[in-house]
Parts: C-alpha cells; sequence; structure tokens
C-alpha cells in the first residue's frame, strides 16, 4: 500500500460510524477500519460484508438520491488489529463510550496519530490527555460540534441513510507536541468526510467543548417542560422543540448568554483564541438557514426548524398506555455528564458565576440522583464520572488550555 494512502480508523458501529464508513470507503487513496467493542457487532458487521457491499443513500435537499456502494477493509474488535499504522482515529460513537475505547487503544496508539471526536462533547480533550499521558500530548487532537450527518442504519453493516448532511462544521485542533501529525489533519479529514460539510476550523479547542450546544438545549427544555409537573401521567408525548414555551427559549437565551461569557473571560485573561464560541441563536442561523421559516429570536427559530417538526419529549408508558417523563434518556445521562457539568466546570476555573446553568443543573441532577454541585462547587460525589476538567485534576486555567 502506498505511503500516500490515508490510513482511517473509525471508533463505533452506529448510525455515523456507518455513513463515514461507506464514504471514506468509497473515496480513492483510503484504507478504513472500523473497532466496535460492543457485544458481536464487529462479527455480525464482517459476515454482513462477506455477502455484499455497504450501501449510502444521498438525500440533498431539492435533489435526485445518490447512492455509493463500498466496504470498509477491516470490522474488528481487536483494537492491535484495528489501529496497525493508522493515521487518523475518529471517535463516532457516545461519550459514554469514549473511555472504553481510549483504554483499549492506548498500548496501539503512537505519537503523531491525529484524534477527532466527531463529535466528542465537552470534555473529550481533557479525557484523551488525562487516559494517553504522554503519548497523548504528542497526538494531534480535533473535536468538532456535531456529527456532519443527519443518518440512520436500514440494515445493519449493508445499508445507511444519509438523510441530511449540513453546510458547514465548526471545529478546532491542537497539534501534538514535538511531533509532527501524520497527516495534514484539516485536509485529511475534510477529504475523508466529502466536500461536504466544509470544516470550519477555528480558535481555541476550549471553545468547541463550550459549543457543546445540545449540552443545554436540551436539558433547559427539559426543565421547562417538567419543572412544574404534577406527577400525573399524560395522556401524549409532550412536543420537544415545538411544545417550547417562550420562558423557555428566554432560558436557553440566558444560559447561552453565560457560555459566550465563560468564553470572553477565557480569552480575556489567556489571549486564547474564543471567538469561535457564538450565541446559540446565530448558531441556527449558521447550520439551518433553509430550515428555519420565522427568524424572529430563538423562540421563534426553534419553534419553526423544519428539521425538528413532531419529536417529541423521552417518555416511558405506564400499564395504563399514559407517559411519564423518562429522566434516563441520553439528553440527560449525556447531556449531563459530558456536556453541562463541563462547561460548568470551566466557569469555576475561571471564577465565574452561572446562575441560569446552576439552575438547570441542580434540577437535573436531582431528577437524575447524582450529585455534581453541592453548595454551589462542583465537588459532588459523581463529578468523578463527569468530564469535567476537575475530575482530571485540571484546576487552572492554564492546565485546561
Amino acid at each position: 500500500m502506498s505511503s500516500d494512502t490515508i490510513k482511517l480508523l473509525i471508533c463505533g458501529s452506529g448510525n455515523g460510524a456507518h455513513a463515514f464508513a461507506g464514504i471514506a470507503s468509497s473515496l480513492k487513496g483510503t484504507d478504513v477500519r472500523v473497532l466496535s467493542l460492543y457485544q458481536d457487532e464487529a462479527e455480525r458487521w464482517s459476515a454482513a460484508m462477506q455477502k455484499k457491499d455497504l450501501e449510502v443513500t444521498l438525500n440533498r435537499k431539492g435533489k435526485e438520491s445518490t447512492y455509493i456502494t463500498s466496504k470498509p477493509a477491516l470490522v474488528t474488535k481487536n483494537p492491535e488489529d484495528a489501529m496497525r499504522d493508522v493515521d487518523i482515529v475518529v471517535f463516532v460513537l457516545p461519550a459514554f463510550a469514549h473511555q472504553v475505547f481510549l483504554d483499549s487503544l492506548k498500548p496501539y496508539i503512537e505519537p503523531g496519530t491525529i484524534i477527532v471526536g466527531l463529535p466528542g462533547a465537552a470534555g473529550f480533550d481533557f479525557q484523551v490527555r488525562y487516559v494517553l499521558g504522554e503519548t497523548g500530548r504528542q497526538c494531534t487532537i480535533m473535536n468538532f460540534a456535531s456529527l456532519p450527518w443527519a443518518c440512520r442504519t436500514t440494515e445493519f453493516g449493508l445499508k445507511c441513510e444519509v438523510l441530511g448532511t449540513k453546510e458547514t462544521l465548526q471545529g478546532a485542533f491542537k497539534k501534538g507536541e514535538g511531533v509532527a501529525p501524520k497527516k495534514d489533519p484539516v485536509s485529511t479529514l475534510q477529504y475523508l468526510v466529502g466536500p461536504l460539510p466544509k470544516l470550519l476550523i477555528s480558535g481555541h479547542l476550549l471553545g468547541v467543548q463550550l459549543m457543546s450546544t445540545n449540552a443545554y438545549l436540551h436539558t433547559s427544555i427539559i426543565y421547562g417542560q417538567w419543572k412544574g409537573w404534577d406527577g400525573n401521567p399524560l395522556d401524549e408525548p409532550p412536543l420537544f422543540y415545538n411544545g417550547l414555551t417562550e420562558s423557555t427559549a428566554n432560558l436557553i437565551s440566558s444560559v447561552s448568554d453565560e457560555v459566550v461569557t465563560i468564553a470572553k473571560v477565557v480569552g480575556e485573561k489567556s489571549g486564547a483564541e474564543m471567538s469561535n464560541v457564538i450565541h446559540i441563536y446565530q448558531c441556527y442561523m449558521r447550520c439551518y438557514p433553509e430550515n428555519i421559516s420565522d427568524k424572529t429570536n430563538l423562540y421563534t427559530t426553534i419553534q419553526t426548524n423544519a428539521a425538528y417538526q413532531g419529536l417529541k419529549h423521552p417518555v416511558k408508558t405506564t400499564k395504563e398506555g399514559k407517559f411519564m417523563p423518562d429522566f434516563t434518556y441520553r439528553y440527560m445521562t449525556e447531556d449531563i455528564p459530558y456536556g453541562l457539568v463541563v462547561i460548568r466546570g470551566i466557569a469555576e476555573i475561571v471564577g465565574l458565576e452561572t446562575p441560569n446553568i446552576d439552575k438547570v443543573l441542580t434540577w437535573c441532577q436531582e431528577k437524575m440522583g447524582k450529585e455534581y454541585l453541592v453548595n454551589s462547587k462542583l465537588q459532588g460525589k459523581d463529578v468523578a464520572s463527569s468530564r469535567a476538567p476537575q475530575r482530571y485534576g485540571f484546576t487552572t486555567l492554564e492546565s485546561i488550555l
């Protein structure tokens, strides 16, 4: 295999991993491997590939669908085989699963490897640096605010549908210390994901963590919907985004203001480039310009976003066929420890008070039966299973930068 070949390892086996495996494998000069550590998924995907190629359907708004067929060179649960001579490792899986993949890859990761969170969620680079230690410092770390595609696997290992592709994708990276990356990080990843989304790489990695907008969007919506709930089951699951009230939209906006202020203070104190942190309203204008019919304010923007139509709150069904809120759904179990808690941890390090974040976090942790914020400090027992910088012993601005 020529030295120009890009050797890509995709960690994960969900919707995003399927889409990425199909797209990247179809390109010239790529050697794509997939690592799945979950149950027997690697065996199932390998077996499917013996029969036929992976087919990815690409839907673009107002255009004819296109189909690509290809297959990764290897799907395995063996980290040593997966990692052999790899240039770039991309995590396309939920944040709670990152630790087990990092632990399994640690013995085989070489300095100069490019490690990408697509998306990595908040705390991704803290965790990578902590788990990989000295080698981690010599790796180039990239992180993105979201997945490039809205996609779903329709037949495991065989068929995946890309429902929509973002126009642009915000991210940042930090080169490893003393070791050049194995390939150019930005142009290599852009080639692998295809012409769209256009990767917009700017500012400090800390900015991408603060731009984990789902961390406060989802949790604030749940808070707004259920904080005054009387405990009686409902006849219908409430609409998630379209059921938003103006007061909840104002809360989301206030939390976003706090996040923008955290970034401003980080920039003022350290000189780090933090202009990649913007208010959630501007974020919508950039990510969904075509989908929103009323852009008057944040409330109308969320209410009239076509991408959100009909989506409902996560609920549990009672024996009587009624509905109760499900506080064990990923909007809480992911967006709190790998999102809001991390953002709150950064605020604490720069000495900023965040009353709106604290209000949402305090209510959510109680519903989850967890303890992060105690007496207005991140010192609860469950900080140890979050990705807050404090969990890794990063307690100064210098250490988190």
